[in-house]
């Protein structure tokens, strides 16, 4: 029998709607959102997780190290060329032309990263196949470089070319969206090149140094012909001096690999680990806009050493800081101490910039154009070299268990070890010492 509560029931069954009152729509819609998000922050964490798995670090340390490698490769094939072409033709067309190659070697990664679905990642081992255009990266730095040596006396040097280096901002823009320093960097890649038709002719500065030194010549300035380059193997100090930019190029290499190390070992997530870069780049321009130029002024006032000798102390003492760096990395157990080591490491990049500088000074003016790009073919080289080198001593690390993560710094320290010696035992031409 049927009471009047179930059929009052029954009735407001007829006529509810049937999707529900507009509280319940209201109650559902929340309900899905909270769900959807629920989803989306789960779907994240185990995407970062992924990322940091040892297959995913392994061939993103694998692509990295190869990109360089085929990267640097025009370098060491061309910079020599090149910088003998900026000796007698002129500094600014070969510019322009090392501007092209990275014009269109960037693009082409660009592009590629773009349309991940169409074109393997791999793919972008070719960006070196655009850098024969001047001899990419390297020739065109070092052709830049050779004009602001054209420019400024020897003793400004140093400081000259610490003022063009700027801190990177793309770890910062890496923690909002990893597109924005990507594309952005770009940007500035293109600027940079039209700064670059608004720079003048240096070639006739340079000649016009040696009209004012003919009189002082030196071991490295015969005054009879010879083939260009010869000037390098005869120079026991030049020699020794691009061996150590040799050695340096592999500070590079082995930092690429400092945000997945920093992301594998300490847990962090990428973006946070990719600051370390900006850290390291502030207090690198700390260094070189107030550090250096205060130890200048100091050696020159109470240590009583001038001009390239100055230089030559400078790179010794950061070529040991950058040894001592690497390994403080590679052997930190806790965060504080990764700190430490990459201030130690940044408070040793004052190295190339020093022994640069010095070498510069044994060398004559026209021929500095070659001194720089063979500086920056042996820095191609040891890019080249030390690239896959790290990235498998990375991946071997990873095998071996957490406590050799660090073996790429490990190896770099060795290395910058050695390094450091040789410039320790490095003899001073007396034209140098007469400065």
């Amino acid at each position: 029998m049927t009471t009047t509560a179930d059929t009052i029931d029954d009735v407001h069954d007829e006529t509810a709607p049937l999707l529900g009152t507009g509280r319940d729509q209201v109650q559902t819609g929340s309900s899905r959102s909270r769900k959807l998000n629920v989803m989306l922050a789960a779907t994240t964490l185990i995407l970062a997780e992924i990322c940091k798995s040892e297959p995913v670090q392994s061939e993103l340390a694998l692509v990295n190290g190869w990109k360089e490698t085929a990267e640097v490769l025009p370098g060491i094939l061309l910079s020599v060329p090149f910088g003998v072409l900026a000796d007698h033709w002129g500094r600014k067309p070969v510019l322009l032309l090392g501007v092209l190659g990275v014009l269109l070697g960037e693009t082409w990664v660009r592009v590629l990263c773009l349309f991940p679905t169409v074109f393997p990642l791999r793919l972008v081992w070719l960006s070196g196949m655009w850098r024969l255009i001047g001899g990419g990266d390297i020739g065109l730095s070092s052709t830049a470089l050779v004009m602001v040596a054209d420019r400024f006396p020897e003793d400004e040097i140093a400081v000259v070319l610490s003022e063009v280096l700027a801190t990177p901002i793309s770890a910062y823009l890496m923690t909002r969206d990893a597109w924005r320093p990507f594309m952005r960097g770009f940007g500035i890649i293109l600027l940079g090149s039209l700064s670059a038709f608004l720079m003048p002719e240096t070639l006739a500065d340079a000649k016009s140094k040696i009209s004012s030194t003919a009189a002082a010549p030196s071991e490295e300035e015969e005054t009879q012909p010879h083939p260009a380059g010869k000037f390098i193997v005869s120079s026991p100090a030049v020699a020794v001096c691009l061996l150590g930019l040799f050695i340096s190029s592999i500070n590079r290499s082995s930092t690429s690999l400092l945000i997945q190390y920093t992301s594998k070992r300490f847990h962090w997530s990428i973006a946070n680990s990719s600051l370390l870069i900006s850290l390291r780049g502030t207090i690198t321009l700390a260094n070189f806009l107030l550090l250096m130029p205060a130890l200048s002024v100091l050696l020159t006032r109470y240590s009583h050493l001038h001009g390239k000798l100055k230089d030559l102390r400078v790179a010794q003492a950061s070529s040991v800081i950058s040894a001592l760096g690497l390994f403080v990395i590679a052997t930190a157990a806790s965060q504080a101490v990764l700190l430490l080591g990459i201030v130690l490491l940044s408070l040793g990049a004052a190295f190339n910039v020093s022994c640069r500088s010095f070498v510069t000074s044994l060398v004559r003016p026209d021929r500095v154009g070659t001194l720089y790009s063979s500086a920056a073919s042996i820095q191609a080289l040891g890019t080249m070299v030390s690239g896959p080198l790290f990235a498998y001593a990375f991946r071997w690390g990873l095998h071996l268990g957490p406590a050799w993560l660090g073996l790429p710094f490990l190896l770099a320290s060795a290395v910058y070890l050695l390094g450091s010696v040789l410039l320790m035992r490095l003899r001073v031409p007396d034209r140098v010492h007469g400065e």
